[in-house]
């Protein structure tokens, strides 16, 4: 045995003893207690891995799902199994078990052969031939606000999905999504919006997942009915506009005062 096979041998021998129960029980405790104490209102279920990540206060992720180098929103949930790597995802998200984001990709166009080994130098195969890395292998995700992602999803790299879309269970998103579409199927195509255009206008204006929690408990019921959202928006941006023109009144009568 050379002393490079030897090498190995022990190399894969320590990878095998990362992977023991205990091990990887311990791994996880570590990790929950450390996600405790950065994350306010933060919930980790059972063998939950969440890693390199940014999450707003009340944020869930149930058992088993494994999070990495992304950043989570208030008021989202991720749901057992699933898998999601580089993403950044809004607040009021829901995402169902066992969907997979960000899984990387291949080159496909223009090059010969799909394999990383002729432009990766991430040894994914053990061995490569690229003397250096010639191909984007991951890029971000962006998920926006109040998004429902389906049972088994599988969202590709690069692709943002608009804020309030719905994407169906089993689908297979390859291109960006627009704000409240629904979409589904393999490749995912549009099957209708949830609102008319007018509607859709009004609710990316509205802008309600900035809002504060008090504001939102006070007014939950509006949510109920687009409508009544909107209805509530309108007469507090008319509040606004009329304290603000008081106030320029104001301004307006002390500065005539001071000027006489």
């Amino acid at each position: 045995m050379t002393i490079k096979s030897f090498l190995s041998a022990v190399l894969n021998v320590a990878k095998m003893c990362t992977k023991n129960p205990a091990t990887v029980h311990l791994q996880f405790l570590c990790n929950l207690g450390a996600n405790h104490s950065r994350f306010r209102d933060y919930r980790q279920g059972y063998m939950a891995r969440v890693t390199g990540c940014e999450c707003e206060p009340t944020v869930a992720v149930y058992d088993e799902a494994e999070v990495s180098s992304s950043q989570i929103g208030s008021f989202t949930y991720i749901s057992r199994g699933s898998r999601i790597h580089r993403s950044k995802i809004g607040r009021f998200c829901s995402i169902g078990p066992d969907c997979r984001i960000g899984l990387g990709t291949h080159a496909v166009r223009d090059y010969v052969s799909t394999s990383p080994v002729f432009f990766s130098t991430a040894k994914q195969a053990g061995r490569t031939f690229a003397d250096t890395d010639y191909f984007p292998e991951t890029m971000p995700i962006v998920i926006g606000n109040d998004v429902w992602i389906g049972a088994r999803v599988i969202i590709l790299d690069g692709v943002v999905i608009g804020d309030g879309a719905i994407v169906a269970a089993g689908a297979v998103v390859t291109a960006d999504v627009h704000p409240y579409a629904i979409v589904g199927g393999v490749p995912a195509k549009l099957i209708r919006y949830r609102f008319d255009p007018e509607v859709i206008d009004r609710l990316v204006a509205v802008r309600w997942w900035e809002k504060d929690e008090q504001w939102l408990r006070r007014h939950f019921r509006c949510f109920h009915s687009v409508d009544s959202l909107i209805r509530l928006y309108d007469s507090e941006s008319h509040a606004e506009d009329a304290v603000d023109k008081g106030e320029a009144a104001l301004v307006s009568t002390r500065s005539g005062k001071k000027a006489s």
